[in-house]
């Protein structure tokens, strides 16, 4: 979590550490297999199952123009548009946007707060363009970052103040609530929030788990799974049925 900073996102990687959870940082797999996981430092990992979150990446497109990328996100102007390629512009996780806010080399995360802020500007753009006007750059007014780690557990920086626990939940909870669109959402939102705090977490959630560290194998049935040559015999009697 590199836009909390070191502060930040330290407490963020003890508080997954407590629960049991090993980070491997500067990491990601090189193979997935039957039985195993093979990272990028050469680490093999014995498994029989594995959970994949997938990070924020860029369509495949990007890469089929021929236009310069950053980190595989199309590197634009200020006004969205792509140099070189004229009547092409770019916006969200497919553009490296620079972050005027933040100085020259910096560039806005592709978070959907930024993508739904660049598609008004990038829309005027384009309407200007075709009038023959000039275009504005895309220029946001950062208030800080909140991250729900869920439970009591959060991290928050609003307007630079670094917080943890539960002053950084209240204005994380406050920031997503705030975002509903309809009064309805927030009603019922802020109606499941007070039950919660008062009668504690549903025991269908896995947020009952709180009392205790939280393990895979809390989840998982290992004696269900197919054996290899169950899992030939049962394709094979597919195609034969087929």
């Amino acid at each position: 979590m590199p836009e909390l900073g070191d502060k930040l996102g330290k407490a963020a990687l003890e508080i997954l550490q407590k629960r049991g959870i090993e980070v491997s940082l500067g990491v990601s797999v090189a193979e997935a297999g039957v039985d195993k996981v093979t990272f990028t430092d050469g680490r093999v990992l014995p498994c029989r199952t594995l959970i994949w979150t997938a990070g924020v990446a860029a369509s495949p497109l990007v890469g089929t123009l021929d236009a310069e990328t950053e980190r595989g996100r199309l590197l634009v102007t200020p006004e969205m548009t792509v140099p070189d390629l004229d009547g092409v512009f770019a916006l969200g996780d497919a553009a490296a946007v620079p972050d005027l806010a933040k100085g020259e080399g910096a560039f806005c995360p592709p978070t959907a707060q930024h993508a739904m802020r660049q598609g008004p500007k990038l829309a005027d753009n384009i309407v200007a363009a075709l009038r023959n006007q000039p275009l504005k750059p895309y220029v946001h007014k950062d208030l800080g970052l909140v991250v729900d780690l869920g439970g009591h557990d959060a991290v928050s920086k609003p307007l630079g103040i670094e917080l943890r626990g539960l002053p950084a939940q209240a204005v994380a909870r406050g920031y997503h609530w705030s975002a509903l669109r309809t009064n309805v959402a927030k009603t019922r939102v802020l109606t499941n929030w007070m039950l919660n705090a008062i009668a504690g977490d549903d025991f269908v959630r896995t947020g009952f788990q709180a009392q205790k560290p939280a393990t895979l194998k809390d989840f998982e049935y290992t004696d269900a799974y197919l054996t290899p040559e169950q899992v030939r015999a049962h394709t094979a009697s597919l195609t034969v049925r087929g």
